[in-house]
């Protein structure tokens, strides 16, 4: 019997919606929702009534009571973890008096995000100055430039048994030998900036002496009490069906050189999706997800960028508020024409590659921001005329209903 797929995918620079979409998936459903690359730094909002909470590790089913899957190619942070749950675990009772205990399943090889990433992201930011990539400081990148060195890798089997000491040991290794290695590496980038207050403040906090040991106990803690070990495959036999949250966008991912330096350090399409699933018959549909125009937070080229106030000068997005790493949420236009596909295009050979079938959706939000319109550089398109600019595509078409949308009885 064929497993049902659900891929979630952004089709921009992140910010499309994402979490609501995988929340309206999982209503009513054995669902389990993966998480399979990237880390904390996603940021993914599920609204329903007073009920409000921005995902970062949880999958977005979470309040539907899915559990989440932590796949070989996510990047935990264990030292963030508990915040997140705990936080969930009270906005949920706070809100409809419920106590809902999320529940994470991991594959034991994941390699762990660190404190020392996180710094080490965040000083590199700084450096930068006018240049900065526009991160948003939760050392992503760091940590996959750590792990390429076995020496250095921090799995998420490694705390399965593990005493605070051994991890705290681990972490001291780290400090002494990569980050020393690193941090010669940054002053020769940058040796002026390297010199200033700032800069110094984030190296001071680097070697303060208490941090592996207090580290290494929050990330054991959160281990033990949240996470459990498992294959794919005793996942892929409990649920269905088996829903991927994709974070950031296809226009952020890894690979597309056009917009480099100013890309995420992971695969954002189906790259991941594709050989997760490689070995098993299933049945899958790849959700695209949109605003009605184009989002952009941080650093970075964005083509037919405009004003907010072009759009909805009284649109306001909670999620992704201004801050010192990646400044204002930046707005855009939709280009026309082939420009629109490309990107969902080049993501889609994945699945020609294999040879896999694939239903192929499009799902469109914020309409109620734009009065109904969708926003292209040169036009403004209601969603009539956009369903027929899809289906020329061989793309099904679907759009939100307000603020709060929903999928129930489309999907």
């Amino acid at each position: 019997m064929k497993k049902e797929i659900k891929a979630v995918i952004g089709k921009n620079f992140g910010d499309e919606g994402k979490g609501m979409a995988v929340d309206c998936l999982c209503r009513g459903k054995n669902a389990v929702v993966v998480r399979h690359n990237g880390g904390a730094q996603a940021g993914h909002t599920v609204e329903e009534g007073p009920f409000r909470f921005v995902f970062h590790q949880l999958g977005s089913g979470s309040y539907r009571g899915c559990p989440t899957y932590w796949s070989e190619t996510f990047l935990p942070d264990l030292f963030k973890l508990g915040e997140e749950v705990e936080s969930f675990k009270k906005e949920v009772l706070e809100k409809t008096g419920k106590i809902l205990e999320p529940v994470i399943y991991a594959y034991g090889d994941c390699a762990c995000t660190t404190v020392y990433d996180v710094l080490l992201n965040s000083l590199a930011e700084v450096l930068r100055g006018k240049e900065k990539h526009g991160s948003c400081g939760m050392g992503i990148y760091e940590t996959v430039l750590r792990s390429k060195e076995k020496k250095y890798t921090l799995r998420l089997k490694e705390f399965a048994g593990a005493s605070i000491s051994a991890i705290a040991e681990k972490l001291r290794l780290i400090r002494d030998e990569y980050v020393k290695g690193r941090l010669e590496k940054l002053k020769k980038e940058y040796p002026k900036n390297m010199l200033l207050p700032e800069s110094r403040e984030w190296t001071a906090l680097l070697y303060d002496e208490n941090l592996p040991y207090n580290a290494a106990e929050i990330m054991c803690e959160n281990f033990g009490r949240y996470v459990t070990l498992a294959d794919m495959d005793l996942i892929w036999e409990q649920y269905a069906p088996i829903i991927f949250e994709g974070a950031q966008g296809l226009m952020l991912d890894e690979n597309n050189t056009e917009y480099y330096p100013h890309l995420t350090p992971s695969r954002t399409g189906l790259y991941n999706v594709a050989r997760l699933i490689g070995k098993y018959e299933v049945s899958l549909e790849v959700i695209y997800v949109s605003r009605t125009y184009v989002t952009r937070h941080g650093a970075g080229r964005l083509d037919f960028e405009c004003a907010k106030e072009d759009i909805n000068p009284l649109m306001e997005d909670k999620t992704n508020l201004a801050n010192r790493w990646q400044n204002d949420l930046r707005f855009a236009r939709h280009p026309y024409g082939d420009g629109f596909w490309k990107y969902i295009r080049q993501d889609l050979n994945c699945l020609n590659e294999t040879g896999r079938p694939a239903k192929v959706s499009l799902y469109l939000t914020h309409l109620d921001e734009t009065k109904g319109k969708i926003l292209f550089s040169d036009r403004e398109c209601s969603f009539r005329e956009f369903t027929d600019f899809c289906n020329r595509e061989g793309i099904t078409a679907y759009c939100d209903s307000g603020l709060s949308f929903s999928l129930t009885n489309i999907f």
